[in-house]
């Protein structure tokens, strides 16, 4: 992959030339903006890492002007000006249609940037292996033949209980299936049934095919089924001859909630305050969806009966870009709250976003991490309930952050943060069986948002990790829970290595170090000596050293790897 760098720092050269190098990647430095304009005049590549500090035509400009003549290409930000500027910059490109592949602090370049640039290398293979005929638009008469030939159908994403993934209910998709039997998102469709004046005739199809899955549907352990109106169709009295419809439909079967983006609840407002008045009092609840990306959310709150609020999932997807944005994620959901709102998170994917949700206090959370969309089919068997009982046969495991065993907490708390789910909870086993309570967190900067509230009693914490590594969370923590002790893990504790794991742990403040992979009777040795048993006092198993050391010496290799 051919690589492009704008950074008027001629030492950058030097550095990053050599260590992109390492990885096989050609790069063409420019460190004025006009000798970078005129490369691109000539050879486009396949991405630009862009410094933001540029003197008097600065990143900002350059990421304005790419927009304007090369914006297929897409960008990784550099900066030495802190992560807020970063943040800000990477939202300025996403708004103007640059796709930025990352956002980057020269002080993590070298740690970070391989991870992006494999990104870029898969993004730029899928660019070039794309068929140009694909996607092509649909015409209002294609659209109105899908429509008469019963091409509209529902898909169904679960919303959940962030603690247990349990559903609660799901929202309605629109989906269209063509003749080939390939089917395609409403983004595809969506937008020329509105401008094609179609989209009563897509909502009304929508809804038939929603009260025939009904009996399908009592299957699942479903209590409410979401569905979003099209502005446009929310300003004609015929919306509530629709909803009135679904309401009757599902009689018997769950509740209906009605979703109205924010940008809707706000551009009508004297039309939906009636329409939504209506909507209420027929049974049905309401919902502002895509919170926080409008402008007068604040009165549309005010002036309509919602109950239930969901966060944007740009909002959850950024969480850990930056803290102002973890900040800004955690004041939307108090907000919620302050309202006595049901607060909705959407787009969680990973389990390090649901875990902080779950801290945070969201009600429900509906993402991949829980459930693609899929047919009523696909739904009732992933959450039948086969016995009657109430309980869905689709209950994920407890998370192991949640305290003892059978819920009994007992001794001091021991954090766990490591990227090897197996080594994780592994980990996080033994420790809860041998009776302290636990937490785990795959991801070094969601735990040290979590500590600077809570600090744990001791912190066991990988060495090797992505984004945010052992060696900068262990410094990290000491500034911020200072109380805190530490034990470090590592599959490269190495005598006489030229980066030993032993010193730089000594010297940033660990109080013990074992080596990967960690025989129970020696982690269970080190818990005792440090924090004493289960209770907080005298080890009643392993004996233990009387005389505790700075950092424990390497481990040999005759033990067993934690299963």
């Amino acid at each position: 992959m051919r690589l492009m760098c704008l950074d008027d720092d001629p030492r950058i050269e030097a550095v990053l030339g050599r260590f992109l190098k390492r990885f096989g990647y050609a790069v063409d430095f420019h460190v004025s903006v006009a000798s970078f304009k005129a490369a691109l005049a000539s050879d486009l590549p396949e991405l630009v890492l862009l410094d933001l500090g540029l003197g008097r035509e600065n990143g900002i400009d350059v990421i304005h002007w790419l927009a304007e003549t090369h914006p297929g290409i897409p960008v990784v930000l550099l900066s030495g000006h802190g992560d807020d500027l970063l943040d800000t910059a990477r939202r300025i490109a996403h708004s103007t249609g640059i796709q930025v592949l990352g956002a980057v602090s020269k002080s993590r370049m070298v740690k970070e940037l391989p991870a992006i640039l494999e990104k870029g290398v898969t993004a730029a293979r899928q660019r070039r292996g794309q068929d140009p005929q694909a996607g092509a638009a649909f015409t209002r008469e294609d659209l109105e033949w899908q429509i008469r030939s019963g091409g509209i159908v529902a898909h169904f994403q679960p919303i959940v209980s962030p603690a247990d993934g349990r559903m609660k209910g799901a929202e309605v998709l629109a989906r269209l299936r063509l003749p080939s039997g390939q089917i395609i998102g409403a983004a595809e469709f969506i937008p020329l049934a509105e401008s094609s004046g179609l989209i009563y005739e897509v909502t009304e199809n929508l809804f038939e095919r929603l009260i025939e899955s009904r009996e399908t549907l009592a299957a699942s352990d479903l209590t409410f089924i979401a569905v979003n109106l099209s502005p446009l169709i929310l300003q004609q009295e015929r919306a509530l001859v629709l909803v009135r419809r679904l309401v009757d439909g599902f009689a018997g079967i769950c509740s209906v909630k009605i979703e109205m983006t924010e940008s809707a609840a706000t551009a009508y407002p004297d039309v939906l305050r009636t329409v939504a008045a209506q909507i209420h009092l027929m049974g049905a609840s309401l919902a502002i969806d895509d919170f926080g990306i409008g402008y007068s959310s604040m009165r549309a709150l005010a002036e309509l009966p919602f109950d239930t609020l969901k966060i944007d999932l740009s909002f959850v997807s950024e969480m850990f870009d930056s803290p102002k944005s973890l900040r800004l994620l955690r004041a939307m959901i108090s907000f919620g709250q302050t309202l006595e709102l049901q607060v909705v998170a959407e787009g969680v994917e990973t389990e390090e976003q649901r875990g902080l949700l779950i801290e945070a206090g969201v009600d429900l959370a509906q993402g991949y991490l829980f459930g693609k969309p899929m047919t009523a089919e696909a739904l009732a068997s992933t959450f039948s309930v086969p016995n009657g009982d109430g309980e869905s046969t689709r209950v994920p495991d407890p998370s192991l952050s949640a305290g003892g065993r059978d819920g009994v907490e007992s001794g001091p708390t021991i954090m766990v943060v490591d990227d090897d789910q197996r080594m994780l909870h592994a980990t996080a086993r033994l420790v809860m069986d041998w009776g302290y309570r636990c937490e785990t967190f795959a991801d070094a900067r969601t735990a040290l948002q979590i500590c600077e509230d809570a600090a744990p009693r001791l912190l066991i914490v990988d060495i090797y990790m992505p984004h945010l590594d052992g060696f900068e969370m262990i410094k990290r923590m000491r500034r911020i829970a200072p109380a805190t002790l530490i034990l470090a893990v590592s599959v490269d504790v190495i005598r006489g290595h030229q980066t030993n794991v032993l010193d730089m742990c000594r010297a940033l403040g660990a109080d013990a170090i074992l080596q990967k992979p960690i025989a129970p009777d020696q982690l269970r040795a080190v818990l005792e000596r440090l924090i004493g048993g289960p209770a907080g006092g005298d080890s009643d198993g392993v004996a233990v050293a009387s005389s505790p050391q700075r950092v424990e010496e390497p481990q040999s290799d005759d033990r067993a790897l934690i299963q």
